[in-house]
């Protein structure tokens, strides 16, 4: 199986060269990411998140054919997530699909696992298909495209500084993009770097970040909305937020039915599977401040707010900031 870097073809881009099916695999986001939006840029293109991609959906766009012949691209996202979801029969069918599509029609498959499966239906998808690999950088390659980066931009950093910079960048391009631009924007007046620098403006990755913004949310601390923009404006994508919000009110009920039975707090959050200090701290807090009325409301709210995004199409970061603001104010 013959495997082409994206990092290489950002730097060469030809479709042309490619051919009508495109596998896509690879724990690195960012350069996922830039590859499908140059792709966006440059062809007619309709893009699908697997989770809520139907079977039949997709059938009809890969067998759809332009009057003219034009050139379109059909991307979906998560595409692992969309196989998971297929019955023995629709992965046959889906295959002998596979097997027709040609140009101009061009089908990419952008999947989140870190190792194509050997199993149907990547068995014979790789056969078809030209295999995409966006891989994270090597620490000693992260380090050196951060200190590349700087020298670019003429900025100059002690070797100690650097190696603290690139420490908090936990070899995530999606989060050292951003926090770059931040540090680079904030030293502009300056030549040098320095370590107060770097603290003054470096965020907390997303793991750490994202339970600060689910208390304040909870507490309807306004502060919670300039976090969530962070969030979204660091790489972290409108779903995945969603996502914990919504994880953490089923962990909440779930929950509070245990203490409801008698079982002791401490055994009721090993059930439900809470050992980190803040989630407790956020249960708990849930728990004094809203009402089993508001934890529903709540919860069919984030199942609206999935409808008019991935139904609808509406835009992901626009809902989930007006469903913030709104439980907000509320």
């Amino acid at each position: 199986m013959n495997e082409i870097k994206i990092q290489q073809l950002l730097k060469e881009f030809n479709l042309s060269n490619l051919k009508p099916l495109i596998l896509i695999y690879g724990n690195e986001e960012l350069t996922k990411g830039l590859f499908l939006e140059k792709v966006k840029s440059s062809t007619p293109s309709t893009v699908f998140w697997g989770d809520s991609l139907d079977f039949k959906t997709l059938l009809n766009e890969l067998g759809t054919k332009s009057l003219f012949q034009t050139e379109r691209t059909i991307i979906v996202r998560n595409f692992d997530e969309f196989v998971n979801n297929l019955k023995k029969d629709e992965i046959k069918l889906f295959l002998e699909t596979l097997k027709k599509v040609s140009l101009p029609t061009r089908f990419i498959m952008a999947c989140s696992f870190d190792k194509i499966p050997s199993s149907e239906p990547y068995k014979t998808i790789v056969s078809l298909s030209d295999i995409l690999v966006s891989s994270k950088l090597t620490p000693s390659g992260f380090y050196t495209s951060i200190k590349n980066k700087l020298s670019r931009e003429g900025k100059k950093i002690s070797e100690e500084d650097l190696k603290y910079l690139v420490s908090l960048l936990n070899n995530d391009l999606t989060l050292a993009k951003n926090e770059i631009e931040k540090l680079l924007l904030y030293t502009a007046d300056k030549d040098t770097i320095t370590k107060e620098d770097i603290d003054a403006v470096i965020t907390p990755k997303f793991e750490d970040n994202v339970f600060i913004f689910l208390s304040q949310f909870f507490k309807k601390d306004k502060t919670a909305l300039k976090i969530l923009l962070n969030l979204i404006e660091n790489g972290s994508h409108p779903f995945e937020i969603q996502s914990l919000i919504l994880y953490q009110l089923e962990k909440t009920l779930y929950f509070k039915s245990l203490i409801e039975k008698g079982i002791d707090q401490e055994e009721a959050f090993k059930k439900v599977g809470i050992t980190a200090p803040i989630q407790k701290a956020n249960i708990l807090n849930i728990l004094k401040m809203l009402k089993d009325e508001d934890l529903e409301r709540l919860i069919k709210g984030l199942y609206t707010l999935e409808i008019q995004q991935k139904v609808f199409f509406q835009d992901p970061v626009e809902k989930l900031t007006e469903f913030v603001i709104k439980n907000l104010i509320k």
